[in-house]
């Protein structure tokens, strides 16, 4: 018989689990090795290279192309960690040893740092399969509309200080998602800002913003467009605006 005179006493179930075996290794293997095509190679507080890179190697570099002529991208690539890497943020050491909290050393909701961090994203807008900006301004949307809870435009927009800082002027939606992300408001200055509709309470007669006091929504980041948001501006929008609950002073109680 082939099976006796070929293999002999050779155990083909054991052949079979161990290829298995080293199949699984190598495809946990080759998985968190790309998996570290962004984040690595590690670094230290400081911006130095860590000394500890883990067991498992830093892979090649690899171009994507990305959808929608957006052009290309390398990972992992030192030209790229470099341009985007943020330098000089104002914040101090509070211990010699790594992984102590750091200590804002100006105004940490401007330079965004601790609760107020934001990643240095794309300053492109997150477009959906189609090609188009995902959040746009509901005036430029004919076909959506309120049809749930209270629409809050032309409500005035109350601080978390109880101050009267604008009015609310549009609703910015994902459009693929069919949500309200952001709430545009034009302030008493005449300038125009947009708010986490997250970080927002809709009253009946007002829209509720406790996380900032007046004199903070001035400082808000600007979109560069009036009718798109960027990944980047979205990042810092969100990041400044909710810092406000940790770093805002004068707000009052229970809001």
């Amino acid at each position: 018989m082939v099976g006796v005179n070929f293999f002999g006493n050779f155990d083909l179930a054991s052949l079979s689990i161990w290829l298995f075996w080293g199949f699984f290794a190598l495809l946990i293997y080759y998985l968190q090795t790309e998996n570290m095509r962004e984040g690595y190679p590690l670094e230290t507080e400081d911006g130095l290279r860590a000394p500890n890179q883990g067991p498992f190697p830093v892979p090649g570099p690899k171009t994507f192309a990305l959808p929608h002529g957006q052009g290309t991208v390398t990972v992992p690539s030192v030209e790229n960690e470099d341009s985007h890497r943020r330098t000089d943020l104002a914040m101090a050491r509070t211990a010699k040893s790594e992984g102590f909290p750091h200590l804002p050393t100006g105004d940490a909701m401007k330079d965004g740092v601790g609760p107020a961090s934001w990643v240095p994203r794309r300053d492109v807008p997150e477009l959906d399969g189609h090609g188009k900006a995902k959040i746009i301004p509901m005036a430029q949307a004919a076909d959506v509309h309120v049809s749930a809870g209270r629409d809050p435009r032309g409500m005035p927009v109350q601080a978390g200080d109880l101050e009267v800082v604008g009015r609310v002027v549009d609703l910015w939606i994902d459009a693929p998602e069919q949500l309200v992300r952001y709430v545009e408001v034009e302030l008493n200055s005449g300038s125009r800002r947009l708010i986490p509709m997250t970080l927002c309470k809709i009253w009946s007669d007002r829209v509720r913003v406790g996380a900032l006091t007046a004199d903070l929504f001035e400082a808000i980041p600007a979109t560069k467009s009036l009718t798109q948001v960027t990944k980047l501006e979205e990042d810092k929008i969100s990041g400044y605006v909710a810092s406000g609950w940790f770093y805002a002073k004068g707000r009052k109680r229970g809001l």
